[in-house]
């Protein structure tokens, strides 16, 4: 995952220069809430809230329809019991189509839907048994939101984006979300 985060990162820098020339396209950077949402098959549901961050950069093809790609870290999750704990870390890439819908010169609402891949490398330890190791899984993923405009170049933006099931095993699922805030810069 850092190798895929690092070339993210340079990719973009490379870009950069394109972006600066190029109308329509922008990148931001959020922080928020993540809730992760377990369910185990006669056993109930669980929710655990961490704090995730994601970084994005989009295309408008036009005022209304656009592109938008992302990665988004979900924060770790650790459990205790009696005798064994667990610990979660997850991720996603996700790739969106998105539609906005102008109030007026300072607000405007947006939603997305496209599919993410989500990541989630887990760790759990009894006093029988050890396991390590990731998953990936692909899912369906939707977001709405709200920007404010402070000019035509940075926005506020706030947004909830529902990714779907980050694991699914026998017997049990783990589901993830992200409320955020954070900033947009079109060039």
């Amino acid at each position: 995952m850092k190798k895929q985060l690092f070339a993210a990162v340079v990719g973009a820098a490379l870009a950069f220069p394109l972006f600066a020339q190029a109308e329509g396209f922008y990148a931001g950077a959020n922080v928020g809430r993540s809730e992760f949402k377990a369910s185990v098959d006669g056993q109930g549901s669980e929710k655990e809230n961490k704090t995730g961050y994601k970084a994005y950069a989009g295309y408008d093809f036009t005022p209304n329809f656009g592109a938008e790609a992302g990665y988004v870290n979900f924060g770790k999750v650790k459990l205790y019991a009696e005798d064994a704990s667990a610990h979660l870390k997850s991720s996603a890439f996700y790739v969106a189509a998105t539609g906005t819908l102008p109030l007026n010169e300072q607000f405007s609402l947006f939603g997305k839907a496209g599919v993410t891949q989500n990541r989630a490398k887990i760790s759990f330890n009894n006093d029988y048994f050890d396991f390590s190791g990731s998953k990936n899984k692909t899912a369906a993923m939707f977001g709405i939101g709200a920007a404010y405009h402070f000019d035509k170049k940075l926005s506020l933006v706030a947004e909830y984006e529902n990714f779907g099931k980050i694991l699914d095993v026998d017997g049990g699922n783990l589901k993830a979300d992200l409320l955020s805030i954070g900033l947009r810069y079109k060039f």
